[in-house]
């Protein structure tokens, strides 16, 4: 299953909204995009650059180089060479990927 970001705003406004009755104590939809928008923005910008995410209880963002390479083409019988550059490496935490595989509970 896919989970759109506008069904994920949906979800979190959901949430955030649940028990609150009157029209001051809710958050509106707007406000829940917008502070999503701006952690994505954020996040986005570590990760330009070059720093290190790490979200506790959900996992890590890494910057890495992967180093310059040469291989061979044996269907062409050429070099291909790939040069250095820079990847985003994601490890996910010990206590969801225990959720995920059945073996613990999520909080």
């Amino acid at each position: 299953m896919i989970i759109f970001k506008t069904d994920l705003i949906r979800r979190v406004w959901e949430k955030v909204n649940v028990g609150k009755e009157g029209r001051k104590e809710r958050l509106k939809q707007d406000e829940v995009e917008a502070i999503i928008n701006t952690f994505l923005e954020e996040m986005s910008q570590c990760m330009i650059d070059g720093d290190d995410i790490i979200l506790r209880g959900f996992g890590k963002f890494m910057s890495k180089v992967r180093k310059a390479r040469t291989t061979y083409n044996s269907i062409c019988k050429t070099d291909l060479t790939f040069p250095e550059r820079r990847i985003i490496k994601f490890n996910i935490s010990k206590n969801v990927d225990k959720h995920i595989k059945g073996e613990g509970s999520h909080e």
